[in-house]
């Protein structure tokens, strides 16, 4: 068959398929919470966060408020693992003490981030504390406007379907008032699929859908898919080709950023193929035959 005439008859056939399927799903899915926004503002108060709302109610993370405290001999926001010490938000170490990052509506985060915002032995994070005033590394310290919006990314580990653990990254959303002294819980999500990157506010309804993140290109030619990443981009991604019922039929890597990859040894018919790179995914349907 003449390759103009293939190639418009997979056109035909790829468009028929999706008016058929409709927005066929992709493999796993954030899973987002949304909740009473929840205010914490005594010597004391928690919440603690079920973030994949297992059955079991393991605790993955508590926000904890502190006023004046004896104990601490401080104000602000602190943040604890759970059953885990692998359970960590970002953050840095600095000075002795262990800083959750503030993130924004958009930021990405994946397995390559720095993961330090909780102290492992002692079990502490800080996100802003004050003794006479806010300490300079606090990122959630803002004693003019206070926070609104944050976002702190996480990452824990949790059971998979076939009963092994796997890591997680999800983002919790929170205030915390000007002067410290009180801190809101909004809502949360995690990405379902292990070791997966997440967008901060991927999965609410709050815009992060329109927010623009340029992307890996993928066109198939006949028996081929080219994959192009943007030039900002590390020359490193993952590929992976399931059918259209989830399951996982190849995995591969490469490192450039210009690649075409063969669709032999492929199983015939519609498949999908997803693109990790950088923290961003990128998918699209393709045609075996």
């Amino acid at each position: 068959m003449e390759k103009e005439k293939l190639e418009k008859r997979l056109l035909k056939y790829t468009g028929m398929a999706s008016a058929l399927l409709g927005a066929q799903a992709l493999p796993g899915q954030v899973i987002w919470t949304d909740i009473e926004d929840t205010t914490l503002s005594n010597n004391g108060d928690f919440y603690d966060f079920n973030i994949d709302q297992d059955t079991a109610g393991v605790i993955d993370f508590r926000i904890v408020q502190l006023v004046d405290s004896s104990s601490f001999d401080f104000t602000g926001v602190l943040i604890r693992s759970g059953n885990s010490v692998f359970n960590q938000v970002v953050g840095k170490t600095q000075a002795n003490y262990n800083y959750a990052a503030r993130l924004y509506l958009g930021d990405t985060i994946m397995p390559t981030d720095t993961f330090q915002g909780i102290n492992p032995g002692r079990n502490i994070g800080y996100l802003a504390f004050a003794i006479d005033t806010p300490y300079p590394n606090s990122q959630w310290a803002d004693t003019i406007n206070g926070v609104t919006d944050g976002f702190l990314g996480l990452r824990f580990t949790a059971p998979t379907s076939d009963s092994t653990n796997g890591t997680f990254y999800g983002w919790i959303r929170l205030d915390v008032a000007a002067d410290l002294r009180s801190v809101t819980i909004k809502d949360f999500a995690y990405q379902s699929i292990p070791d997966s990157s997440i967008f901060m506010g991927q999965g609410s309804p709050i815009g992060v859908e329109e927010f623009e993140v340029e992307k890996p290109s993928m066109v198939q030619r006949g028996r081929f898919l080219d994959i192009s990443l943007p030039e900002t981009y590390r020359p490193e991604a993952q590929l992976s080709f399931y059918n259209l019922g989830g399951q996982l039929l190849r995995k591969e890597s490469f490192q450039a950023r210009q690649n075409r990859v063969t669709l032999e040894n492929l199983p015939k018919g519609i498949l999908i193929a997803l693109v990790r790179s950088n923290g961003v995914e990128a998918s699209r349907k393709i045609v075996v035959y």
